[in-house]
């Protein structure tokens, strides 16, 4: 049945909010959280900021706690298909209804403060709201940007983390990787442990600097905890030493070799919630780990030919592809302000052919941008996904796979067409059996 003006209203406010941009401040998040009785301090919280990583952390430590008895509430961002997506409780998104029961509700509170909070700023308030609702054991929370000045951080957090640190979102957060990571160590607390992935020589000083003054106790990779990465592309395994214990053969639901790095993150933020959430044991853990899924992360989605998908939106997510394939039919949307021509440099060896092509929406990167910021790369070029995807499919084979990447925004448009021409498979946040 067709929805009616009424009920569609709250939709068309939450749509207005994108033509705000980006604005960083506590302000409005704190105001629209104190208007309702701040439910974002009704329930322990992880917040997780990072350059790449975020949601793959959180996908197995999600799993984990799931797996060990206990309700799990996650926010993410970007989506891929749905922004009901960014809203997860035991693995399942947001329903429509609560959606629109939830914008209505902080578009009068907004009203009646006189505010007009961002498109982020909305998301992060409906999410802690909708936490709060739903009763979860524990929330799971994405910066969506930076940290220090993001509006997630609000949350009192059990634990912290930081994935890694590479180059993006320059123009807020500075360009170099030391002022990148000191806008991300903004999400550490005063004696809130922290966990910090592979960051680099440059960024690991400022974070620990960081720490050092709220005396945030920190757990550094390869310093107090270590993976090593086995088994294949599509099966990986790990081994994990850390915190006083010591696996072997940790199988790994999401595909990838860089996903242990991820998973390690993962299992050392679940060691560090044991004295609150007990029941987190190693079979707990194991299972976790292996029944994890998190779409758009390198994920097939088609068996014949075979596409793959991956949401690698910056150079450092693209050297992870370039690792973990060969020779690839490579469809590439990419937003305006992205580092693309490095993107394509990194892609380009692995790519026969490159396709470029723009995704709907005034955020991607025009065609005739991408084909300047190829260069000497050849490429063929579309203006709609449509016909590159057509293109693409008809060059695909068991030998030579599709992969689209580039931008989670151009990774959704392809899979909705993917959908609907060729039956490819719809994203599933629900864990598989171990």
């Amino acid at each position: 049945m067709p929805c009616t003006n009424n009920e569609w209203q709250p939709n068309d406010y939450l749509d207005s909010l994108i033509m705000h941009g980006v604005k960083l401040g506590l302000q409005n998040i704190s105001a629209l959280m104190d208007a309702c009785e701040d439910p974002h301090l009704s329930y322990p919280t992880v917040h997780v900021a990072g350059t790449n990583g975020k949601g793959s952390s959180l996908a197995f430590l999600a799993a984990i706690l799931e797996t060990a008895g206990y309700r799990a509430g996650r926010f993410t961002s970007p989506h891929l298909l749905h922004i009901t997506e960014r809203f997860l409780t035991g693995n399942c998104p947001m329903t429509l209804q609560d959606l629109h029961e939830s914008v209505a509700f902080f578009q009068n509170i907004a009203a009646r403060l006189g505010i007009t909070p961002t498109y982020f700023e909305m998301n992060t308030a409906m999410a802690f709201r909708w936490f709060a609702r739903q009763a979860v054991d524990i929330a799971l929370v994405e910066v969506g940007m930076g940290g220090r000045f993001d509006s997630t951080n609000i949350v009192k957090p059990e634990v912290c983390a930081i994935t890694n640190i590479d180059m993006d979102h320059t123009q807020y957060l500075g360009n170099t990787r030391a002022a990148i990571a000191f806008e991300k160590a903004g999400i550490l607390k005063p004696g809130v442990p922290a966990v910090v992935g592979e960051t680099g020589e440059e960024a690991l000083p400022v974070i620990r600097e960081q720490a050092a003054l709220r005396k945030a106790p920190l757990h550094c990779f390869n310093g107090d905890y270590s993976f090593e990465a086995g088994g294949t592309t599509w099966h990986p395994i790990m081994a994990y030493r850390g915190l006083g214990v010591e696996w072997a053969d940790l199988a790994l639901g999401l595909a990838g070799a860089h996903q242990a790095h991820n998973a390690a993150l993962a299992v050392t933020m679940a060691l560090l919630l044991r004295d609150t959430f007990p029941h987190i044991t190693e079979p707990a853990i194991r299972e976790g780990l292996s029944s994890a899924r998190w779409p758009g992360r390198l994920e097939r989605v088609l068996d014949s030919p075979p596409v793959f998908m991956d949401a690698a939106h910056n150079p450092a997510g693209c050297q992870v592809l370039a690792h973990a394939l060969e020779r690839c039919v490579v469809v590439f949307s990419v937003s305006s302000d992205k580092d693309a021509a490095s993107m394509i440099d990194i892609l380009s060896p692995i790519a026969a052919p490159l396709i470029l092509t723009a995704y709907q929406g005034g955020r991607s990167m025009s065609i005739d941008s991408l084909r300047q910021q190829a260069g000497r790369n050849k490429a063929l070029c579309f203006t709609r996904m449509e016909e590159a995807l057509d293109t693409a499919m008809k060059l695909a084979s068991e030998e030579r796979p599709l992969l689209i990447t580039g931008s989670i925004y151009g990774a959704g448009e392809a899979r909705q067409i993917l959908m609907e021409r060729h039956g490819a498979s719809t994203p599933s946040f629900n864990a598989v059996p171990a």
